[in-house]
């Protein structure tokens, strides 16, 4: 017998019921560490740039994703006769101390091949990711989407909630200054206490019959360099003078 092939996750926490929803030929499941050879960085591509990435780092990534145990639930839909990736999505698990040392969700990654648009398995991502959600005791889900996925994530009970805002780090391909993106989107519950939040990720797309575009931030403000530096040198000189007439003094 052969062994099993690992998993993310726990099989378990796949719903059986948002299986039954998909095409014949088509199968819900967690992401599994033979998954880079099913296209599964194809598929992802579709969403943003995925850079140059190897089958060891994949595993390598993988091992230490599934080490973390119940924080990375990444779902994958496979079309089965083709053994290759056609749509993920990412629920992130987040520990806190706030309200009773509580748990928060954070979906990211949506994303559905463009071969497979119509299928509705955005929606089905999402369901799915909401289960996880309920399932390891997650008091609420929080996304980021663009505004022209705004109504897709409605249609699942999100609705919108605060400001999201982003600073890239380190990154030469984009703006390292905080930008504005558009905002949080919420699900609402029937408690009240658990006001279920989700936010999907800032480049969603392909989402059912949606066509999402990339949520790419662009600073438009003028420059101010030039103002700054010289700002900066006035406001030394004037420090130093102060300095100097209290030392007189």
């Amino acid at each position: 017998m052969s062994p099993q092939t690992p998993t993310l996750f726990s099989t378990s926490l796949i719903s059986s019921t948002i299986q039954a929803q998909l095409p014949e030929g088509y199968k819900l499941r967690p992401l599994e560490i033979t998954d880079y050879s099913k296209g599964f960085y194809d598929c992802l591509a579709g969403l943003t740039v995925v850079g140059k990435v190897s089958e060891q780092s994949f595993q390598q990534t993988f091992e230490q994703m599934r080490r973390c145990g119940d924080v990375y639930h990444i779902v994958v839909i496979e079309e089965l006769a083709e053994k290759r990736i056609v749509a993920t999505g990412t629920l992130i698990v987040e520990q806190k101390f706030l309200r009773g040392c509580a748990k928060a969700g954070h979906i990211e990654d949506i994303v559905v091949h463009d071969s497979q648009r119509g299928k509705k398995f955005g929606i089905r991502l999402i369901d799915q990711l909401k289960h996880i959600g309920t399932m390891v005791g997650c008091y609420k889900l929080l996304l980021t989407c663009s505004e022209s996925n705004e109504a897709f994530y409605g249609k699942s009970g999100f609705v919108r909630k605060d400001l999201h805002m982003a600073v890239y780090l380190n990154s030469d391909s984009t703006p390292a200054t905080a930008a504005i993106v558009t905002p949080v989107v919420v699900p609402s519950t029937t408690a009240a206490t658990a006001t279920t939040s989700i936010a999907s990720s800032s480049s969603t797309t392909a989402l059912g019959a949606v066509t999402a575009n990339s949520n790419s931030i662009t600073d438009t403000t003028p420059t101010t360099t030039t103002m700054s530096v010289k700002a900066r040198t006035v406001s030394i000189e004037a420090l130093s003078a102060s300095m100097e007439s209290i030392m007189v003094k």
